[in-house]
């Protein structure tokens, strides 16, 4: 039995990234995916996605290690369907968002807790999780007092340009991710997919120094940067394009199948 890939641990980020343009997994990338597991290697997924979301994709994939939900937040075993650990955000936000709301009320927030999503304040952003038949919630009364995992919010790219430098100064500190040009996140401090991915390895007991990543934004800094072998697809942002050493195509033109021909060219 061919095992060259036993020790390795493949991680993929999933929107922009493992995800095309059409909301797809190209069967290019899951025959890979299935090679990879095959010959012995682990794969899985880092993603700022919720269970349920993440899980929609999930029956298409070769998934043997548990996932990062959350952007580092949470760490679940899919098999088993066990929390392996879980960071809530810290008290203070809260009121960080209702500034924010009392700041610009144009902009789209959602909070997200005990894997439900709550719409905050609406915007043109929220409505995607209606159209892909998402149940979400818009009473938020009964959650103020229950541990958050992350604060979303929502808007046009420049507006969150601007927010995203000033945030801090104006809001106070929090942990603030960009994860897409219309996206900004609070995640629990010390949290990130990187630190997820260091958690990850100490369940697995593999050596980082045997993981290759991949992404495509700046919530993906860490993970490329924890893991030995960091690649961000070619049509990626281009502040992550200026820091990894490896970069593979874009997220329309199958990454997965060509990092793991690189794995096999290069490592095993």
């Amino acid at each position: 039995m061919d095992t060259k890939f036993k020790g390795y641990l493949l991680i993929s980020d999933m929107d922009g990234t493992l995800i095309n343009s059409k909301a797809e997994i190209s069967k290019e990338n899951v025959n890979a995916i299935n090679k990879f597991v095959d010959k012995g290697g682990i794969f899985t997924i880092a993603t700022g996605r919720t269970m349920e979301s993440a899980g929609r994709y999930l029956n298409q994939l070769s998934v043997n290690a548990p996932i990062i939900l959350y952007n580092g937040a949470k760490l679940y075993d899919y098999k088993r369907q066990e929390t392996l650990y879980e960071l809530s955000l810290e008290e203070s936000v809260k009121g960080v968002i209702e500034k924010v709301k009392l700041k610009d009320s144009s902009l789209g927030l959602e909070i997200y807790c005990e894997e439900n999503v709550y719409i905050y304040n609406p915007c043109r952003f929220t409505e995607r999780f209606s159209k892909k038949g998402y149940e979400v919630y818009y009473d938020i009364k009964d959650i103020w007092e229950k541990n958050w995992t992350k604060v979303l919010i929502l808007g046009e790219e420049k507006q969150l340009d601007i927010l995203e430098e000033s945030f801090i100064d104006t809001f106070g500190s929090v942990n603030l991710i960009r994860s897409g040009e219309n996206y900004l996140e609070i995640i629990p401090e010390n949290t990130s997919k990187g630190y997820g991915l260091v958690k990850l390895c100490r369940v697995l007991n593999i050596d980082l120094k045997k993981t290759a990543a991949v992404g495509d934004n700046m919530n993906d800094i860490e993970l490329l940067y924890e893991a030995k072998y960091g690649f961000c697809v070619a049509n990626g942002n281009k502040r992550v394009l200026d820091i990894v050493k490896y970069t593979c195509p874009s997220n329309d033109e199958h990454p997965i199948e060509y990092i793991v021909k690189w794995i096999e060219k290069n490592l095993v």
